[in-house]
This record gives C-alpha cells, sequence and structure tokens, in this order.
C-alpha cells in the first residue's frame, strides 16, 4: 500500500472541496453584492410587493396601481369610473417612500440578509407606509357631478281632476355627498379592491301643497260664468289659499252667524229655552223672525235696526269690516242708512251687486269661523282676547255644536263622507249661492267658504254640483292618504 499517494489525495479532496466552496461563495456573494443594489425581499410600499426593484421600477409600480387605477364608485346600479389624479387630485410623495424603501434596504443587516437570501426566505423587513395627499373639495366637486346625473329629484304630487283628487307623488334618490367622501376617499388610499358605494337616500315627495288644490279649484271653476269667491284655510299650519275672498257678496243667511255671536256676547248665563230656540230657529231652521227677535234682544230695545248697527259694531271691533247690516230682515230701508261703504263694495272693479241691506266676503266668514274655532277649540285667539269678559269658551262651543247639526245634505256636506262634522251656514238668493263653515277630520281640520254670484239669476244646478266639487277636492286635500270619490260624476267634466 502506498500511505504517500493516498494522503496527497486526501489533501487534494479538501483543497478542491475548499476552493469549490469558496468560489460558491464568491458566486452568491456576487449575487447578493447585486441584489442589494435593488429592494430586498418582503418589502413592502404602500402595501405592493417592491422587492428586486429599483427607484425607478418602484415608482412605475405605485403609478400604476395608485394613479392609473381607476377608483370605481356604484350609484345604485350605475357603475361610474373616477380618476384618481383628475378627479381627486390624488398625489403620491414618491421622493419620501422611496428613500425610506432604501433606508430599509441600506440598513438591513448584510449577513442576516445573506442567509435569508441563500435560503430564499423573505426578510423580515418594516414596510413603507404609502405617502400620499388628494384635495377633498376636487373629490366632492366630482361626486355633486354624478349628482347630477344620476340623481332623481322626488316628483311632486299631481291633481286628477276627474276624481278631484291627488295622486302620489314619485320617490327621488338623492346621493349624500358629504357621507360618501370617507368610502371613496378609503378606496383612494387601497391598492387592490378600489371600489366604493356612494350613499344614495331617497327622497320622499312633499305633500301636496295648498296651492296644488287652488290650481285645481281654479281649473274645475273655468266653466263656470258667474264670480266665484273661495276661501280655504289649513287650522293647524294656517297655510291659506283663497281667491275673490274680498269680493263683496250679499249676506243672505250667512249674517245670521254673525247674529248668533252677538247674541251670545250679550248672554250673561247660558241660553234659556227661549234663546235656544231662537237660535236653533236662526241657525238651523234660518229663520228670519227669529234673527231679528234676536237682534231686539241685542239692542236692548224694541228696535232691530239698533240690534243690526250693534252686530256691525261688533263684526268691526273684530276686523270684519266688509261684513255689516244695516236692514233687518225683511225690513224697510233705512231712509237715513241705505247700505254701508266697506272697503270691499268701494273698490273700482266691482263684478257684483250686493244686497245693500246686508253684505259680507268670503274672507270675512272665514275669519269669523277661524275666531270660533280659536275660541271653541283652543281657549283662545281674536274673539277672547277682544272680548274676555264676553266671550266664553262655552259659549263659542255651543255655536259650533248647533252649527253642526245643519243637515241639508248638499253644497259642502256632498262633498265629503256622511260621517263627516260640519259646523256651517248656508245662504242663497236669486242670485248668490253660499256656504262655509269649519269641516273636522281626521287629518287635519280646516274652514271652507264658498260664493257663487251669477248676475240675475243662478241656477241650483249649476251652483249645488259646484260647491259639492269644491269640498271634495278641498276634503281629499287634507285626507290625502284616504280620499273620499263618492260623488258620482264631476261637474263640468
Amino acid at each position: 500500500m502506498n500511505i504517500r499517494n493516498d494522503s496527497s489525495m486526501g489533501q487534494w479532496l479538501v483543497t478542491t472541496t475548499i476552493l469549490f466552496l469558496g468560489g460558491l461563495l464568491i458566486y452568491f456573494l456576487i449575487q447578493y453584492s447585486n441584489v442589494r443594489t435593488f429592494m430586498p425581499t418582503g418589502l413592502e410600499v404602500a402595501g405592493i410587493n417592491v422587492e428586486g426593484l429599483d427607484s425607478e421600477g418602484i415608482r412605475a409600480r405605485l403609478t400604476e396601481r395608485y394613479l392609473n387605477a381607476t377608483i370605481s364608485v356604484t350609484h345604485g346600479d350605475q357603475r361610474i369610473d373616477l380618476s384618481p389624479q383628475g378627479d381627486a387630485d390624488f398625489r403620491l410623495d414618491f421622493e419620501r417612500m422611496i428613500s425610506e424603501a432604501e433606508s430599509r434596504r441600506d440598513n438591513q443587516d448584510y449577513w442576516s440578509g445573506f442567509w435569508d437570501f441563500l435560503w430564499g426566505r423573505s426578510s423580515s423587513v418594516e414596510p413603507v407606509d404609502l405617502k400620499a395627499t388628494h384635495d377633498r373639495d376636487s373629490l366632492r366637486r366630482s361626486l355633486e357631478r354624478i349628482q347630477g346625473v344620476y340623481d332623481q329629484a322626488a316628483q311632486p304630487p299631481q291633481p286628477v281632476p276627474a276624481t278631484l283628487s291627488f295622486l302620489y307623488g314619485e320617490t327621488g334618490r338623492q346621493t349624500n355627498v358629504e357621507k360618501s367622501l370617507a368610502a371613496v376617499e378609503n378606496a383612494l388610499y387601497r391598492p387592490i379592491n378600489r371600489q366604493a358605494s356612494l350613499i344614495v337616500e331617497e327622497v320622499s315627495p312633499d305633500r301636496p301643497n295648498i296651492n296644488l288644490l287652488g290650481s285645481l279649484i281654479v281649473n274645475h271653476l273655468q266653466s263656470f260664468e258667474g264670480v266665484y269667491s273661495v276661501l280655504i284655510l289649513d287650522l293647524e299650519t294656517g297655510d291659506e289659499f283663497s281667491i275673490n275672498a274680498n269680493v263683496p257678496m250679499s249676506g243672505m243667511s250667512l249674517m245670521k252667524l254673525p247674529i248668533a255671536v252677538e247674541t251670545m256676547r250679550n248672554l250673561n248665563q247660558p241660553p234659556n229655552t227661549l234663546y235656544e230656540e231662537l237660535l236653533t230657529d236662526t241657525l238651523l231652521g234660518s229663520g228670519n223672525g227669529s234673527a231679528n227677535e234676536l237682534l231686539t234682544f241685542i239692542a236692548g230695545e224694541e228696535d232691530a235696526y239698533a240690534g243690526a248697527d250693534r252686530v256691525t259694531e261688533t263684526m268691526s271691533d273684530l276686523g270684519l269690516g266688509n261684513t255689516f247690516i244695516v236692514t233687518p230682515y225683511d225690513g224697510e230701508p233705512r231712509r237715513t242708512k241705505e247700505t254701508l261703504e266697506t272697503p270691499a263694495n268701494s273698490s273700482e272693479d266691482q263684478k257684483t251687486l250686493p244686497d245693500p241691506n246686508m253684505q259680507t266676503t268670503a274672507a270675512d266668514l272665514g275669519n269669523l269661523y277661524n275666531m270660533l274655532y280659536d275660541c271653541g277649540i283652543g281657549n283662545g285667539g281674536t274673539m277672547r282676547a277682544a272680548f274676555s269678559d264676553d266671550f266664553q269658551q262655552e259659549e263659542c262651543l255651543y255655536i259650533l255644536d248647533l252649527l253642526a247639526q245643519n243637515k241639508i245634505g248638499s253644497l259642502i256636506e256632498e262633498g265629503v263622507p256622511p260621517e263627516t262634522i260640519i259646523a256651517h251656514k248656508h245662504g242663497w238668493v236669486s242670485d248668490t249661492h253660499a256656504d262655509g263653515g269649519i269641516v273636522f277630520t281626521e287629518n287635519g281640520d280646516y274652514i271652507i267658504v264658498v260664493i257663487l254670484y251669477e248676475d240675475s239669476w243662478l241656477e241650483w244646478t249649476d251652483s249645488a254640483p259646484l260647491v259639492a266639487d269644491i269640498s271634495q277636492a278641498t276634503y281629499n286635500y287634507f285626507n290625502f292618504d284616504a280620499p273620499w270619490l263618492g260623488t258620482q260624476g264631476v261637474s263640468g267634466q
């Protein structure tokens, strides 16, 4: 055996192995050194893996994922793409993020990094957070543009002339821009899943405005050739519609309401049987004789004319200056006082020929009913303020209760459900037909006064259905959710 040869062979093998491993180490060190000029494995910048990239590569990848990738927003079933730069002025702070990434690379321990490189393991490198800004006002304007295109305004209710009712409006859609901003901004700052849903809220249609009721009434009265005077007052909100409400009209039996009011003001106690009968016959039976007896009581002497003056004075004190009585019912005209001049009948544009003995207007009657309502239902109002000692709540309620017993089956009554309570007083002469009062409903109480005039003669078959139609339209306005369609046929249709 040649021991020397065996020893040389072993040395050669060891030397060869050492040289091989040294060369391999040098090879890997060279590779690692080349790799260390780029970003280390496992490094993330703004949530994006940038290992193996240089600064330009990082810039390109961030641009691709943040600036060039659109933001997808949804508006209902519509999808709209937003440009981060164009629609939100979104900007990346490249210099700061790349500088931090290079610092992570340069500060990494050389040999621990080399060891991870040899074994193909990701290094434990702290990620670099996204550094970016955007202009919220620009984004808001972009969302407002979307709002302008895709939102739908609520459609208002519409009148239905054929049934004197109203159709529901249509629900709209409105983008809540302020509440939507946060979701879109979050999408801007994500490298993936860059989607956001706009907050779109339903917009309920408004209830019909009282002017919509007015339009329906005016349109319905177009076929009437005479003069119409209408007042509608919402007793809850104070909203009012009126047309020709200050036109002077004959007082007729309508003036028996002011007589009853003045009677109650002069009574110092609840009415006895006599006055109960007189008031009942005056308001419900339209008795002229009983009305004149009450005027005598009001005067405190056997002079109904003096009583008429006192009624007129009280109406004036209450601010109802277009309402007066000069001559009692069926009385002889006064020689020295044929009529009274009022703001209403002094108008140059006089459209009616009201009775010179007694006159009123729809506005005055509506105000008087409003005072009675405030006094009786609310225990306040103008009557209580002007005559606190003479007008008590019980007295106003007494008048309202009497008026609620007035049943004629026509005019205002015909336009509402039969069970509806109406405290009203009607009246008619050859050229003028009228009805006015307070209608009590579950969905709101209101005052309605309608007076129709036609020169010389007004046909009942023309006037009564018209008043009923106006009453029905008004009831349906106040009871929008439960309209009454009981009138068969609509006049003028």
